[in-house]
């Protein structure tokens, strides 16, 4: 049955035992006549009639057609028989798989199933990119531009597998051979490049460009800061570091947070400021403001009955060091001393 409802409520195209009967008029019902590609040997082919809800007499709005796709704003293309489709325009789709394994949906942006071989093709000419789920698997999928009705190449660019772990480039494999980022379920962070030589891994900007990166090598990794010539000025080199080195405190202790009470050796981090600033991020005695939940949430099953009560509470905004910035004093103080032991061997 062909029916089609524009926009002053007029239904078109009512058929009655398989062919319209005529005119069916209760003040905005009227007939239409069935398209000639519908009628075969004298009968109507349901197998080529579309429905459609028009939102005024010339343009239709939403298409259902034989093989049960919607169109919304257009008539949908030809899609395998095994996806259930809504098609949006000329630049979206949502689709379901209904040949066996009913765990998978896309969202698609300008692509399409065919109807001849099952492939992804292209709507209209443009980039086009898809999220999908699969079996609890989410999958982020990219194409470049391609020509309409083209087939689509995709690459994951990222995968949530159905343990938390994420991965992301290289297909959504992942293989320490290739340029590929694992964020395990378990928070650690694997990242790998496809080369043994001098690679970045990880780069950090902020406005004023690069400012550091973790390269990796054969068998080693080095963790970088700027340090470029072009980048600085005031360059001194004769400044006393012995003495400003007896000022620092190096001292043993164990964290708190240790049950075990492991000594080990460092430095308390605003006195280690006194000397070296920049080792050191953070206020001494600095607090932050923290939300925290007072009272949980009220639930029946999946149903939010209360909704939690939530609150702000004053927390230490802990200190930190690189140890790293203390290397220069060092090593300017071993280089004074050895002045020194050279003058007195002299």
């Amino acid at each position: 049955m062909a029916i089609v409802i524009n926009g002053s409520g007029t239904v078109t195209g009512l058929a009655v035992g398989g062919l319209p009967d005529g005119t069916v008029d209760a003040g905005t019902l009227a007939t239409d006549s069935v398209d000639s590609a519908e009628i075969v040997d004298g009968s109507v082919d349901r197998s080529k009639l579309n429905t459609s809800i028009a939102d005024s007499g010339n343009a239709t709005a939403i298409t259902i057609n034989a093989t049960e796709n919607v169109g919304v704003g257009v008539v949908p293309e030809a899609w395998n028989s095994v996806y259930d489709a809504i098609q949006i325009g000329n630049t979206a789709s949502i689709a379901g798989y209904t040949g066996g394994d009913v765990d998978r949906v896309w969202v698609t942006a300008n692509g399409y199933v065919n109807t001849t071989d099952g492939l992804w093709q292209y709507i209209n000419t443009d980039t086009a990119s898809q999220y999908e789920q699969r079996d609890g698997i989410h999958n982020f999928f990219v194409a470049p531009s391609g020509t309409a009705d083209a087939t689509i190449s995709w690459t994951n660019a990222m995968k949530i597998i159905n343990n938390g772990s994420i991965i992301i480039g290289n297909n959504g494999t992942w293989s320490a051979s290739e340029d590929v980022m694992l964020i395990e379920s378990n928070g650690l962070l694997d990242i790998a490049r496809n080369d043994t030589g001098n690679q970045s891994a990880i780069a950090f900007y902020n406005p004023n460009g690069q400012v550091g990166k973790i390269t990796v090598s054969g068998s080693a990794t080095a963790y970088n800061t700027s340090s470029d010539y072009r980048l600085k000025e005031n360059v001194d080199y004769d400044w006393d570091a012995t003495t400003r080195l007896k000022q620092l405190k190096p001292a043993r202790f164990n964290f708190i947070a240790d049950d075990t009470n492991t000594v080990v050796d460092g430095f308390i981090a605003h006195e280690a400021a006194t000397v070296v600033p920049e080792c050191v991020s953070g206020t001494k005695d600095a607090m932050r403001d923290e939300e925290y939940e007072v009272t949980p949430a009220v639930m029946d099953g999946e149903t939010v009955v209360t909704e939690a009560v939530m609150g702000t509470r004053s927390v230490p905004d802990m200190q930190g060091i690189d140890q790293s910035k203390l290397v220069p004093l060092l090593v300017k103080t071993i280089q004074e001393l050895e002045a020194r032991i050279t003058a007195l061997e002299a």
